[in-house]
């Protein structure tokens, strides 16, 4: 996690703020944030009224001049008008502010996250980016309310010490201190001794609250690995049911949530001294100010409004000097916030090149020549593979458990990074069909149609009918959780019938029909050698009964102890 400096400000510009303010939508942005400003403009100017206002309400108190009472009622009523106004409309601007720059960072997350299978990138890379769900959806919302909130409070209170410090600087006058025979004077005091109390109350609460940013950190991140135990288990539950494993369930679940508790009393104990400082900083502000305007009261150097007035300038003087004061657990909590959003960023834009590289070409041939393929933490998976796969010429992969056949899938689709070589295949259409289908969120239509098929009614039909799926066919049109509704078998041959309406120039088949038996992979075999006759098939697998569909075998255990396969 980096720490609050310069730098990180920088990069926080860089990566995450500056983007969209000078994207396409920045002149709507400014002029929303425009108006905002000027909305605060005007609040505080009727905010220095009002203290010019109490200066007067209070003298017609102690002069008894009821008069004067009643009239300045009326103007407080102006100004109590004008003010929720503008309170309420820059409170709106704000809004419409924020989640306009939440769907622009969300599209760009999105954008950023699916790019060139950055995605699988990460997830391969294991550390780095833990629940990058969770940094989309929650912390992006957390960074634009905090970004703002602060960034406008901090300006507005500079207005606000701007404001007032001058008026203050007036009504101070000077204090003369006598020592001896001759005596000390301070012009504007009051001035002086709200910005000695603001500079020491800040520096005690940073010291406070600094291990405040990463112990939220680590609450977030702590909270999104939980809730993700949460969704693993409500995804298998069948599985969890069949093991009879809820016992142990709970042991996982338990030892994720241990470590949550644990975070969040180090935050309360924290807290607990940050809150106890602001109490106290807050009920000594209450008479602070008192003590110092009461000996020119005594003196008869100002009226009674004019004391008031003093000491509601001095409070407004103090509360903008005390920004970090009260402001430090959402500065904290911004700083954690904003670290995960960078972090998850600078990862999306510096992943390692990949020394496995990827390439298309014009023949319609796969050439695969690598030095080796290995395994995310370095060890040596296959070495010295070379060979091609011809179309029209189709071949079943084979080999032992864990020699890499679904590794040599991925290459082949240009997700795997890790190994040293050259993988070119052709520009035509592939379709990769892995062990367990993808089953998204919709109707069954769309599952069929998945990621871009625009098959006629008709043809889905047939498609669903020809994979043995005929019985749901009235449960088209239905949105449902089809991962779960349909068994694995159900779901390999709807990953065929997507095939069928797709029709790929290549297809590559991961124990695609694993979950089926023999008889019931024989027949689909046939259905896409008789439906797709110009698709060439590149299949994995273990089945001898997968030969009688295919010109070639290719052994990767040969590979593995002989270094090589023959084309």
């Amino acid at each position: 996690m980096k720490a609050f400096s310069f730098t990180f400000l920088r990069q926080v510009w860089i990566h995450l703020i500056r983007p969209y303010w000078t994207s396409e939508e920045k002149w709507i942005a400014m002029s929303l944030l425009g108006s905002h400003l000027a909305l605060m403009g005007l609040f505080i100017s009727l905010s220095v009224w009002l203290n010019y206002w109490q200066n007067d309400l209070y003298t017609s108190i102690q002069e008894l001049n009821s008069s004067a009472f009643f009239s300045l009622l009326g103007q407080f009523c102006i100004i109590a008008f004008f003010a929720i106004i503008a309170f309420m409309l820059k409170s709106y601007l704000l809004q419409k502010l924020h989640i306009r720059w939440r769907r622009w960072l969300t599209e760009n997350f999105l954008k950023n996250w699916t790019k060139d299978r950055r995605y699988y990138a990460l997830q391969l890379k294991g550390k780095g980016t833990d629940n990058p769900d969770q940094r989309i959806a929650e912390d992006i919302i957390q960074f634009i309310t905090n970004s703002l909130t602060l960034s406008i409070g901090l300006l507005q209170e500079v207005i606000m010490l701007i404001s007032f410090l001058g008026i203050l600087w007036g009504l101070s006058g000077t204090l003369h201190i006598p020592l001896g025979s001759f005596s000390v004077s301070i012009p504007g005091y009051m001035c002086l001794g709200a910005i000695l109390y603001a500079i020491g109350g800040t520096f005690i609460s940073i010291y406070l609250g600094r291990p405040l940013i990463h112990l939220d950190y680590e609450q977030q991140k702590r909270e999104a690995d939980f809730r993700y135990s949460l969704l693993r288990f409500r995804e298998n539950v069948e599985g969890v049911a069949l093991y009879g494993g809820e016992e142990k369930e709970k042991r996982i679940f338990s030892s994720r949530f241990s470590p949550i508790v644990d975070n969040f009393n180090a935050v309360l104990k924290r807290m607990l001294k940050i809150h106890a400082w602001s109490s106290l900083y807050g009920q000594i502000d209450g008479i602070y100010p008192t003590l110092l305007a009461a000996p020119r009261l005594f003196a008869k150097e100002i009226t009674f409004g004019g004391f008031m007035q003093t000491i509601t300038a001095f409070k407004q003087v103090s509360h903008s000097l005390s920004f970090i004061i009260t402001n430090y657990p959402s500065i904290a909590s911004w700083c954690a916030t904003t670290n995960r959003l960078l972090e998850f960023k600078l990862n999306l834009e510096t992943l390692p090149p990949c020394p496995l590289s990827h390439s298309t070409h014009e023949h319609e041939v796969v050439h695969i020549a690598c030095d080796h393929i290995a395994l995310p933490h370095g060890a040596i998976l296959n070495e010295d593979l070379h060979f091609s796969f011809i179309k029209g010429e189709d071949t079943l992969i084979t080999g032992r458990t864990g020699v890499g056949k679904s590794t040599l899938a991925r290459v082949i689709a240009g997700l795997w990074p890790y190994g040293k070589g050259d993988v070119k295949r052709p520009s035509s259409p592939f379709l990769f069909l892995p062990q367990k289908p993808y089953m998204p969120l919709g109707t069954l239509e769309d599952v069929l149609q998945y990621p871009a098929s625009h098959a006629s009614p008709e043809d889905i039909e047939n498609a669903l009918e020809d994979v043995g799926l005929g019985h749901f066919m009235s449960s088209l049109q239905e949105t449902n959780d089809w991962a779960r509704i349909l068994s694995l078998g159900e779901q390999q041959r709807i990953a065929i019938a997507r095939t069928l309406l797709t029709k790929p120039h290549w297809l590559v088949l991961d124990e695609a029909t694993s979950a089926m038996d023999e008889a019931s992979e024989a027949h689909l075999y046939r259905l896409l050698k008789e439906k797709l006759p110009e698709t060439t098939f590149i299949s994995i697998g273990h089945r001898e009964s997968l030969k009688l569909f295919h010109t070639r075998e290719i052994c990767l255990e040969e590979a593995f102890s002989q270094n090589r396969v023959a084309a």
